[in-house]
């Protein structure tokens, strides 16, 4: 975790995927006002207040959280000064604190943990949906990504019936292509498709 103090009023954290690992965050759970995005909330106002005197508590507070392609930024800025020090408790029901989450989905990614579930699903999905697709592997589990388009939706789904999980985080996309191993992709999935036909 990287913190920066811009200035009096205005704080940027940069945390990378492997800082949102460490934590046990999943960006998908950090909704608007769910007890997750408070909780995390939390402990980053906690950390910026040890590490550079900074006090989040004092005044009202917007937190900016933008997605980049080391993991994800945080900006906070200050923008009103009060000496009353808050709780968590209060902290968690506190109107002055404006959340704005800038996610883009730009792809879907769906898991498997069983190859032969994995090559099942490659066969009951059409070939433009292939093309525009990527598998990987990651460890034991078999992640395949496609970009996220409303005229794969029927594809989406069949995909989602043969796999353990799904989800939409570019986040993980992009450290599965990281740290992943690149199977096959576009017309490689097309001609593998086939192959599989063949011997079912």
């Amino acid at each position: 975790m990287r913190i920066e103090k811009l200035n009096s009023n205005k704080i940027k954290v940069t945390l990378t995927t492997m800082d949102l690992v460490n934590l046990n965050i999943d960006v998908e759970q950090l909704a608007p006002d769910s007890k997750e995005l408070h909780s995390f909330l939390f402990h980053i106002m906690e950390t910026i207040k040890e590490e550079t005197g900074f006090n989040p508590y004092n005044g009202q507070v917007i937190v900016e959280a933008t997605p980049s392609r080391e993991g994800i930024s945080i900006l906070v800025s200050k923008i009103a000064c009060e000496s009353k020090k808050i709780s968590k408790e209060k902290f968690n029901k506190a109107k002055g604190v404006t959340v704005k989450l800038r996610e883009a989905y730009g792809s879907r990614i769906f898991y498997f943990n069983s190859f032969d579930d994995m090559c099942m699903a490659l066969t009951e999905v059409s070939a433009e949906f292939l093309m525009n697709s990527c598998l990987y592997q990651l460890n034991s589990t078999y992640c395949f990504i496609n970009q996220n388009d409303i005229k794969n939706s029927v594809c989406s789904s069949v995909m989602a019936e043969f796999s353990v999980k799904s989800s939409d985080s570019s986040l993980q996309s992009t450290y599965i292509k990281e740290h992943g191993k690149l199977i096959a992709k576009g017309n490689e999935l097309v001609l593998m498709s086939k192959e599989i036909r063949t011997l079912l």
